[in-house]
């Protein structure tokens, strides 16, 4: 295995041994402290916009004598630990099935630390309407974010209901955290189905009310389990902010002028008190189709302590160009206002050998480059005892140089791969609009010419 990885290495430092710093769009220097064997630095954000390749092969590494040196791309480790599961007390609310929860009246005794000792509604309905509304659920002194509810009950027989979840940090204002949430527990000819979790979204309230809708008068929660998120610093993402443009009703469209590894998306609606169900597309192209990519439920609403929004979109590693924001637009949609969207992403660590004298500068955005990096385990090999090599981290100035489109006069073949590769039919039809204006233009002087030059 480690034969093959070094000859890997060999054919990629093959591949771009005559290729210079000057062949490259853009350039960056990277400083070095000490004397180490291997660095490492993580990509800017112009990377994913300057290179030439989505698939990051234009990347380079050059020293002072202008020679490129090995390299390979890191794997980070982004593994998130499991999630811890806690119990939580629970207090039965009984009232008038006629009223409901929200027209219950509740009385809530609590200690010193917040904690509630005992809970009783005051209303007194009538044993023929009276039956079990929900449940007042105390989590303890947990600031962890909550991510779901874990429920196990008790029912003499098979039902589909819908759970609806609010929280309350003083027990009197409550706030809608889940509605409708399905639950449901079936069996036929000796098989079972059985949903009892309820997603939380990340909620952080003191307290949560559970009420529950449609499950039959047998039905008593035995237990209720919170699911915590893993108190654990996210890794350290890039942000960019994009402008989008309105298209149809509901949509707005975002160009990332470049590849860049999306797995989170953050959007920031333009008023406050609104709730909307949306789609994120993406495409490569301007002509290609839309592709789905995640939906969600997103939010903005006003808190005492300032709005409270909806944590940040997990989306699968995207590369794609454009993205579409679609909303739906049942109850308004989002309103009037501008949509902005954020995109972030984790950049990736370019581990290199310092061989020969720097200073050393990355380099990229070269069209006619192939891909130059090596495996890891052959850029940064094991130690005698079996450990890796550690790579010190280097430090990233300032990005130089620009990217010039080609022209169709000086570089007509580039011009038109260019085109090809972007599939710009817009701007193919204009030019050919163009060059077809030039030349009958030419035709009607070179016949005007010819006209003149006659004698009568």
């Amino acid at each position: 295995m480690r034969g093959l990885a070094l000859l890997l290495a060999a054919a990629a430092s093959l591949a771009v041994a005559q290729e210079r710093p000057g062949d490259f769009n853009f350039s960056a220097p990277v400083a070095l402290e000490g004397t180490a064997s291997h660095y490492r630095f993580s990509l800017p954000a112009q990377a994913y916009r300057g290179t030439a390749r989505r698939d990051l092969g234009d990347v380079r590494v050059f020293n002072a004598a202008g020679e490129p040196v090995p390299y390979a791309f890191a794997q980070r480790d982004l593994q998130r630990p499991a999630p811890t599961v806690q119990a939580a007390r629970l207090f039965p609310l009984y009232g008038d099935e006629s009223k409901g929860l929200d027209s219950t009246a509740v009385r809530v005794e609590r200690n010193a630390r917040g904690t509630v000792v005992s809970v009783s509604v005051t209303d007194a309905a009538p044993q023929a309407r009276r039956r079990l509304l929900g449940y007042l659920v105390d989590p303890g002194e947990l600031k962890a974010v909550k991510d779901a509810l874990l429920l196990r009950w008790d029912a003499n027989e098979g039902f589909t209901a819908q759970a609806r979840v609010e929280g309350s940090d003083d027990l009197k204002s409550w706030s809608t955290i889940a509605a409708n949430a399905p639950i449901l527990s079936l069996q036929h000819a000796g098989a079972s189905l059985e949903r009892s979790r309820v997603e939380l979204y990340g909620a952080r309230a003191r307290y949560l009310r559970l009420s529950l809708a449609g499950v039959p008068r047998s039905f008593r929660l035995r237990e209720l389990k919170l699911e915590l998120r893993p108190d654990m610093p996210q890794p350290a993402r890039e942000w960019l902010a994009l402008a989008g443009s309105a298209g149809k009703a509901g949509e707005w469209i975002f160009d990332t002028a470049g590849h860049f590894p999306v797995d989170r998306l953050r959007l920031h609606l333009p008023q406050p008190n609104t709730v909307a169900q949306v789609q994120f597309l993406t495409r490569t192209r301007v002509d290609d189709a839309w592709r789905p990519a995640a939906s969600a439920i997103v939010y903005r609403l006003s808190g005492t302590h300032g709005d409270i929004v909806n944590p940040d979109v997990a989306v699968g590693s995207n590369g794609e160009r454009y993205w579409m924001l679609k909303i739906d637009q049942k109850g308004g949609g989002i309103g009037a206002g501008e949509a902005k969207l954020e995109i972030g992403w984790m950049p990736h660590e370019v581990v290199f050998a310092a061989r020969g004298a720097g200073p050393f500068n990355v380099a990229f955005g070269n069209e006619k480059s192939k891909p130059g990096a090596a495996p890891l385990g052959a850029v940064l090999p094991r130690r005698a005892d079996g450990e890796p090599l550690v790579a010190q981290q280097a430090k990233l100035g300032a990005v130089s140089g620009s990217a010039e489109e080609p022209s169709l006069f000086k570089e007509p073949a580039r011009f038109a791969q260019r085109l090809a590769e972007r599939r710009d039919v817009r701007k193919w039809l204009l030019w050919t609009a163009l060059v077809a204006g030039v030349l009958l233009l030419a035709w009607m002087a070179f016949r005007l010419l010819g006209d003149v030059g006659k004698r009568p």
